[in-house]
């Protein structure tokens, strides 16, 4: 014995309605056999069983605001079988019962007549019918349920409420042989990609069938295992009973890919020494990226690899985006050091030499500087020398006196009256080289201080 449930609508309402007994003149209370079509069922099409097959179906019911005679509003409406009539030697097994309500408090009330369009309230409640079809094959078998209505608590003139209408549903079948196979199927679905260029599909899809055993197997496509790209895929699938009857039906699989792609192989944070004062040129191996989804994720590094950057922390940030534009991102730092080519050194010569790296000296007095200079331990007898006078706590040069060399050193006379401060940093360089200071002190006495750094 095969028994089906019947909520949706294979479920076909037929051209004919119920009658109703005499016509109405307060509110109605309607069955809905069908609670997946728009409107109110009352005569409902079950399709094609085998013999004896079991049927449930869900009833709902709907209360109409009609004429002059209403329920009042908060009452409850109680809905319990009452009747029933059917033809042949099948059966109505039961019939549960059902409230509706409680009545909305805007309701119409009493005397009052309805709005246009006249309002309808109804519940998520519903009556299980239980049918079994006839043992004989035949067709346009009709199964009646008639529902009696109470309402509480008691209120102003219950027993006109509802006039003359009843509250009824039918529903017909035919007995078959062989009946079609009903097909269950997942319903619309969104999932993760987990595979390059998609999702791999994995679903159920399985039918029941009374007379087949076992049950047929149906056959979708795209079937589970092919690849579902990014978007929306409608699978469509059917099956098919020993007897060649069939059902078939679809649902929607959204792919998405919400995943960042994985950063490896990130430099490490390093430090690196350049002989160019104005910086070096950054090179590092680029960070590989993967994706689930997406076999080519692009990676960007900014700054990048090949541009020049300056003395100091340069922090590198690599980025790793996908065809989804899902992104990820790391960083390393460089830390860049200045180191010369070339160390130039100096050695003073009298007045200076001798000192504690600071020479005294009255002011106007011109001082006949003498240095020896070497350049990475070699000394120099050529090239460019001169000496730079700095103001002590000052970056630029206020005199620039160039050096010639002669008698084994380089000289340079320095004309202090040329200087307006007190106090100054006197620098010797060879080609651009900067070999050795002193601290220079100008004062008014005569006496002199040598002092060499």
């Amino acid at each position: 014995m095969q028994l089906r449930t019947l909520g949706r609508s294979g479920v076909l309402a037929t051209a004919g309605l119920l009658a109703f007994a005499g016509v109405t003149s307060a509110d109605s209370v309607r069955a809905d056999g069908d609670l997946v079509t728009a409107g109110v069922q009352r005569v409902v099409y079950l399709g094609e069983v085998a013999p004896s097959a079991e049927i449930v179906v869900h009833v709902g019911f709907v209360l109409t605001c009609a004429d002059l005679s209403h329920a009042d509003a908060g009452q409850t409406i109680a809905l319990d079988f009452e009747s029933s009539s059917h033809y042949g030697d099948g059966d109505i097994l039961s019939v549960s019962s059902a409230n509706l309500g409680p009545v909305p408090s805007d309701w119409t009330a009493d005397d009052e007549g309805c709005p246009f369009p006249a309002p309808t309230f109804t519940t998520s409640a519903t009556s299980d019918v239980r049918l079994r079809a006839p043992s004989a094959v035949g067709t346009g078998f009709t199964y009646t349920i008639f529902y009696s209505r109470t309402l509480s608590p008691l209120g102003n003139a219950d027993d006109a409420a509802w006039g003359r209408s009843s509250t009824a549903v039918s529903f017909q079948l035919d007995v078959v042989d062989n009946t079609p196979p009903i097909l269950h199927l997942p319903t619309d679905m969104t999932v993760e990609g987990d595979t390059t260029g998609g999702w791999t599909a994995a679903f159920t899809a399985t039918a029941d069938d009374a007379e087949d055993a076992p049950d047929p197997t149906p056959s979708c496509q795209p079937a589970p295992g092919d690849l579902l790209p990014l978007g929306v895929t409608t699978v469509t699938c059917s099956v098919a009973d020993s007897g060649g009857l069939k059902d078939s039906g679809s649902f929607d699989v959204t792919v998405v890919d919400t995943t960042a792609p994985k950063l490896t192989g990130m430099p490490a944070d390093r430090a690196v020494t350049t002989h160019d004062p104005s910086g070096t040129t950054l090179t590092f191996p680029a960070p590989d990226a993967s994706d689930i989804v997406d076999a080519s994720p692009a990676v960007s590094c900014s700054p990048a690899s090949g541009s020049h950057v300056g003395l100091g922390t340069t922090t590198v940030t690599c980025t790793a985006t996908d065809a989804s534009g899902n992104h990820r991102s790391a960083s390393f730092d460089v830390v860049v050091s200045y180191v010369p080519l070339h160390t130039a050194t100096a050695t003073w010569g009298e007045p200076v030499a001798g000192s504690d790296g600071t020479f005294s000296a009255n002011h106007s007095r011109t001082i006949p500087v003498k240095v020896r200079l070497f350049v990475d331990g070699t000394e120099r007898t050529d090239g460019t020398a001169d000496l730079r006078v700095v103001p002590c706590g000052g970056s630029s040069p206020v005199v620039r006196l160039p050096m010639t060399y002669g008698g084994g050193r380089w000289n340079g006379p320095l004309d202090t009256s040329l200087l307006a401060g007190s106090c100054y940093t006197v620098r010797a360089s060879v080609d651009g080289l900067s070999a050795g200071t002193f601290r220079l002190e100008l004062t008014g006495l005569d006496a002199l201080k040598v002092s060499k750094r």
